[in-house]
């Protein structure tokens, strides 16, 4: 995975003519939320050191805004306190569906200053730090896969055939309408391809920094959903809105380079018993039951997680073999990477990389590694229901709490506990059927 050429550039100063600027942080679900500002009110010192208010409730919410009444300190618990958004001009860009408007992306911070530990951005951020502390940096690119419905139903918008040039055809004004919205905000989309089941498309971008990854994951969920939207469509990337259907999956490939900008993967395939293979495989691994809660948020994540579609349900690791949990692909010096095939589409992108920089971290300071052999007959069960990947966070190795930090962690955990007792909580119109 080579460094892209793709970013978002430096750009200090908003460009002459902005009418209005979107200032968006992600949630705890990895969508973006945030307000439409008068530029004066962004480009100002105050805005760039301090930021600009909004409020803890937005972290604290679940999927229909609900307010989380579990958390004891932040939300509705905690008043809805305020917190300050400081853009990240670094990540400045037109808005393609808002003439006239410029997009940035921010940090939250908490009055006075401190960054907010439960914030998705910050907890990337604490993560990438670890690993720079170990000598690395990170790079990634998510492979979003998505059904594309027609608005306001569930009738999907193409055939079902993988790789259809046919299918493609289908919604071409569709694609058409997200290359243009992907080309201005700069996410680098390289590839769109059908995939095996109605409406289901999968798109691919050019690797980054491991922010800027992030950054461009959620951006390319916004751009899919508008660029669905101005076109009769709906673009939904729920796990498995299908019973007996494949599911929209989040591989995510990801690549660690050290200070002299080698790829740590670079002798691995020459090497069957190559250290940093078998550390990075190693942390993934065993932090995956635990990390699952991240790669698969919510009921409905396990739904996909089923034998029989490539969606894995065992910690499982090999080279170039789809059915893996963790798939190897050593490909040369600048080509090498991994390829982590648990996440479903319905993950939030700052979460899950955070996750596996944490895991990775777990794996290079662990005292005891597998040989090359021990790892490939890994095959451990893994979580195959909220309720299970609760637990196993419950559980989880130190190791995250110091990474991801400890209070984002009890955070997150209790707000996944909020999405299993809205579960319980519902009677469906499949009981009342089965069971009346």
């Amino acid at each position: 995975m080579a460094a892209s050429t793709t970013t978002a550039g430096p750009a200090a100063e908003l460009p002459a003519g902005t009418r209005s600027v979107l200032l968006l942080f992600p949630d705890l679900q990895g969508v973006l939320r945030g307000k439409m500002l008068d530029p004066a009110l962004v480009d100002t010192p105050a805005a760039r050191t301090e930021g600009l208010p909004t409020t803890d409730l937005l972290l604290a919410v679940d999927p229909r805004d609900e307010p989380i009444t579990s958390l004891p300190t932040a939300g509705i618990q905690g008043g809805a306190k305020d917190l300050l958004l400081k853009p990240d001009f670094a990540t400045l860009r037109p808005v393609p569906w808002f003439p006239g408007c410029q997009l940035l992306l921010g940090d939250l911070h908490e009055p006075g200053g401190p960054p907010c530990d439960i914030s998705p951005r910050q907890v990337l951020r604490r993560a990438l730090s670890a690993l720079s502390d170990q000598g690395l940096s990170m790079k990634a690119a998510f492979e979003f896969e998505f059904r594309l419905f027609r608005q306001d139903s569930w009738e999907p918008a193409r055939t079902g055939l993988s790789y259809s040039p046919s299918g493609l055809a289908e919604v071409a004004e569709f694609i058409g309408t997200l290359q243009r919205y992907a080309e201005d905000l700069r996410l680098g989309l390289c590839v769109v391809h059908t995939e095996g089941a109605p409406g289901l498309v999968e798109v691919n971008v050019d690797p980054q920094d491991g922010l800027a990854a992030a950054d461009t994951a959620a951006l390319l969920r916004l751009a899919a959903a508008e660029a669905a939207r101005r076109n009769g469509l709906r673009a939904s990337f729920l796990a498995k809105p299908v019973a007996g259907e494949e599911g929209s999956s989040a591989h995510v490939h990801f690549s660690m380079w050290d200070e002299s900008g080698g790829n740590t993967l670079a002798g691995a395939a020459a090497d069957p018993e190559d250290e940093f293979y078998r550390r990075a495989a190693w942390g993934v691994l065993t932090n995956l039951p635990a990390a699952s809660l991240v790669y698969n948020p919510n009921i409905n994540s396990y739904k996909r997680l089923v034998p029989g579609y490539f969606a894995p349900v065992t910690a499982s690791c090999g080279t170039d073999d789809r059915s893996f949990a963790l798939r190897a692909l050593l490909r040369g010096p600048s080509g090498s990477r991994f390829e982590l095939r648990r996440p479903g589409a319905d993950c939030n992108p700052y979460l899950t990389l955070a996750a596996i920089a944490a895991s990775v971290c777990s794996g290079l300071t662990c005292e005891h590694v597998p040989s090359r052999g021990q790892l490939d007959r890994h095959d451990a069960p893994l979580p195959s229901s909220l309720e299970g990947a609760v637990t196993a966070f419950g559980s989880r190795d130190p190791e995250l709490d110091k990474v991801l930090g400890g209070a984002f962690c009890e955070h997150y955990l209790r707000t996944r506990e909020w999405e299993l007792r809205a579960w319980q909580n519902t009677v469906t119109g499949w009981e009342r059927e089965r069971y009346a």
